[in-house]
This record gives structure tokens, sequence and C-alpha cells, in this order.
């Protein structure tokens, strides 16, 4: 997968360090972890009803996924650079008190991450679902993630993410398509 970011991103620690309120690890910028989840929750959203589908390519509590993912690799180095913050109040138009944050921001060009078959694919208590199955449900929860890290509603982290393999076309989409009303069908029988 290749993320092309169109402007600064942040995916903090959720600790403060001297003088940094919000700051990045400067050695995984952009962890699995965090990929993986966006991922899921695009799937979510591109699968709306159809939790048992994405449980069954990214896994459950009950049953862990069959797929694995790596932390995004740069080409270029990426830029961290310190940015404040302050909040305003809304009558007198100065900033509140205690409200100032000092935040890293990451400044990169593009990324790339692997998602890779490390084990066997699940049973499902649904319709069969085979590996080109889920690669239609990876690859369409990849391209359906726009955003990244915080404050994505407020101007960072917007990206556009591109599978290499499988592509998404139109033969993909139409099995995407047909694969989530299979399993609505199967839902609903």
């Amino acid at each position: 997968m290749t993320i092309t970011f169109h402007g600064p991103f942040r995916v903090a620690t959720g600790v403060g360090r001297p003088g940094i309120d919000a700051a990045v690890v400067r050695n995984n910028l952009l962890p699995a972890s965090s990929l993986k989840g966006l991922m899921r929750d695009s799937a979510e959203r591109l699968l709306p009803g159809l939790p048992h589908l994405v449980e069954t390519v990214f896994g459950s509590p009950r049953c862990p996924t069959a797929w694995g993912w790596e932390a995004a690799r740069f080409e270029e180095e990426p830029i961290v650079v310190t940015r404040a913050r302050v909040s305003l109040d809304e009558d007198s138009g100065a900033a509140k008190h205690d409200h100032l944050l000092f935040g890293e921001e990451v400044w990169a060009r593009t990324a790339e991450f692997t998602v890779t078959q490390y084990g066997p694919l699940p049973e499902t208590d649904g319709p069969s679902l085979d590996r080109d199955g889920h690669l239609a449900v990876l690859a369409c929860a990849a391209a359906g993630v726009h955003s990244l890290g915080a404050n994505r509603r407020r101007g960072l982290g917007w990206v556009q993410c591109t599978p290499e393999d499988p592509r998404v076309d139109e033969e993909l989409l139409a099995r995407f398509t047909a694969l989530a009303e299979q399993w609505r069908n199967h839902q609903h029988a």
C-alpha cells in the first residue's frame, strides 16, 4: 500500500515530554497498529451491518486475523516540526488560561506499508471467504482511508491510500460488492 500525504500528520504517543504536549515516536511515526485500525474503521464504514465479515478479515477477540500489518516505511526522511495551538475564548477573543498546546507534526510526501498473510484463513459461520475475498476487503478498506492521526477533522492527516496488489479497479469493486451482498443475504436468511 502507498500513502500519499496532502499535508502534515500526527500519530501521538498520548504522553508528552518536556516542552511538547503531543509527541510522536520518531522511530515509528506511523505504527502498524494505527494502519490496521484505520483500515478496519474504513471496512466498517464500507460494510455497514456486516460486523462478522469485518471480523473475519480483521480478527476478533475469539478469532485472530490471518493478516499482519507493518509500520509505514518512508522513502524520504520525514520532517518533524513543532506547532503551537491555542484555544480562544468566544466572548473576548483572548487565549483561554492553560489552553496552549505544543504538538509535533510530521511532514512527508509518501510512505509504504505491507499487509501480509501469516496464518491460515479462518473458517466462517457465513458464506465462504477465500483469499481473493479477503484481498478485496483489504484493498477497498485501504482505498477508503482518507485521513489519519490526530486532528484529522481539523486539517491534519489528509491522505490518499493506494493498494498496489490487488489494485482497486472495476473488477475488484464488483467482487467487493458481490461479497457484501452475499453476506447480507446470508444474514437475512
